[in-house]
């Protein structure tokens, strides 16, 4: 949000604008792309939890899939590909859907890959 001009946020207080419509209208929307890369990667980043889960859920039926992905990986390899497969997927379609989303929000935060 320090990317954004003042002087739009000027131009709209000129104009009459109050403190939300400036938020809502003309703030928000130049944000998009950053707060859509922020949103996907925290979703990423707590659906890979591992070590969190196995601290603070005691009951086994509340822990999340990626600490079944350990258990599973010691039976049989071939239902553990595939557990890990089905694991993948929701991450690859939300990753496909939203790229342009996702590289256009780190492109604007400045980050150096």
């Amino acid at each position: 949000m320090m990317a954004i001009p003042y002087s739009y946020i000027e131009a709209a207080r000129v104009d009459g604008a109050g403190h939300l419509y400036i938020f809502g209208r003309i703030v928000l929307p130049m944000c998009t792309t950053g707060i859509a890369a922020l949103s996907i990667l925290i979703f990423i980043d707590n659906w890979n939890m591992v070590e969190q889960p196995l601290i603070f859920l005691n009951d086994a039926n509340k822990q999340p899939l990626s600490v079944y992905l350990a258990l599973i990986s010691e039976g049989e390899r071939g239902i553990a590909f595939a557990a890990s497969a089905l694991y993948m997927l929701p991450l690859i379609l939300i990753a496909l859907y939203a790229e342009r989303y996702l590289v256009e929000g780190i492109q604007l935060s400045g980050i150096k890959g």
